[in-house]
Formats: C-alpha cells, sequence, structure tokens
C-alpha cells in the first residue's frame, strides 16, 4: 500500500514539473508562421512584449521596434532592444525568445512591464498581474495573450547610426542627449500560437 501511495505521489509531482514546460494550453491553437493574422505595420505600434528567460525566472519588456519577414527562405522576426534595457544583456546570453500580442484590456499591464525594470530583482511580471507559463522548449509566454511567437536567434548587429536617415538620426536624441544605442536581432520564427 505505501508503494502504491509513494508511486502516486511521485506521479502526480512529475505531472506537476511536465506542466510546468509545456505547449500553451487548449485554448491555442498551433499555426504556420505564414497563417499570422495581424497587421505587420500595426504590429509594433500595439501591444507587444518580448520575453526571455532569466536563468529559470523570465523577463519581459514592452517592445515598440520590429518587423515580420523573410530572411533566406526562413520566416523571420527582427527586433532593436536598446542597450541600456536588462532584456538586451539577457538576449545576448540567450538562444531564443518569445513574442506575446495581447488584447486592448491589458495596456494597464503592459505599461506596468513597459516602465519598470527587473534588473533590480523585481517580479514585474506578477506585479503586473499577467500569468507566464513556458512552451515546450522552456521559453516563456503569456496566457492573457492571442498571439505567441517563439523565436530562435540567427543574427544580432549594432546599428550604424552614420548610415541612417537624418529623420530618423534625430529620434535618437532626447533634450539634447543621445539615447543609447539599438541593436537589432534577427530570429527564425520556430513556433506560432493563436487563440
Amino acid at each position: 500500500m505505501k508503494k502504491v501511495v509513494y508511486l502516486s505521489c511521485l506521479l502526480t509531482m512529475s505531472m506537476n514539473v511536465l506542466a510546468q514546460n509545456v505547449s500553451p494550453s487548449s485554448a491555442w491553437k498551433e499555426v504556420q508562421p505564414t497563417e499570422i493574422n495581424v497587421n505587420s505595420v500595426s504590429l509594433f505600434q500595439d501591444w507587444i512584449v518580448l520575453s526571455v528567460n532569466n536563468g529559470d525566472k523570465p523577463n519581459a519588456m514592452l517592445l515598440t521596434m520590429g518587423t515580420l519577414g523573410v530572411f533566406r527562405g526562413k520566416p523571420v522576426v527582427s527586433i532593436f532592444v536598446n542597450e541600456s534595457r536588462f532584456t538586451y544583456e539577457l538576449l545576448q546570453k540567450n538562444s531564443y525568445f518569445t513574442l506575446a500580442v495581447f488584447p486592448e484590456q491589458y495596456k494597464e499591464s503592459l505599461d506596468y512591464l513597459g516602465h519598470h525594470s527587473g534588473r533590480d530583482g523585481s517580479d514585474k511580471i506578477k506585479d503586473a498581474g499577467l500569468e507566464v507559463s513556458k512552451t515546450e522548449m522552456g521559453n516563456p509566454f503569456f496566457e492573457q495573450a492571442n498571439l505567441v511567437i517563439e523565436c530562435r536567434m540567427i543574427y544580432t548587429g549594432v546599428w550604424d547610426e552614420s548610415k541612417l536617415d537624418d529623420s530618423i538620426k534625430s529620434s535618437f536624441y532626447r533634450d539634447g542627449e543621445r539615447r543609447p544605442a539599438h541593436q537589432q536581432f534577427l530570429a527564425e520564427i520556430v513556433h506560432v500560437w493563436t487563440k
């Protein structure tokens, strides 16, 4: 009898551990990257969150610059992250990240993510009232999102500001001071889930 109870407890614990790294729940449907049904121009002007692992803890930031497209026959996303961001440091250490698009009702939660750093060790995701899960590959995603894009890094590079059009260069300055540079991260889209 003790062996049965022990095995039952062990099975329950194993199921709980497995539940922490699963594909999005039955509310989600995996689709091909070509089936992403959003306006790719407005996608990065709305409410999109970049998530990456910080060891075993997820980190997230509001993202405002990026594109979707194709590179050498692969579906890709290209994002641009300021060097001063904690997420920038984490992207240097990780090969994968996720992007999540949220309904407008989460605007306040995402605004919170955009104005708080995870560098200080706080749990800004929890403080924002968001529920994070992990994909089968172990990457963080948000249950409240309605689109999740899982990405594998294939290129990084720092912008050469001298080659930018003058109308864009001026956006790198605020109150006469230069903002930190942005780095481009080009990543292959490996999974897409929608609700």
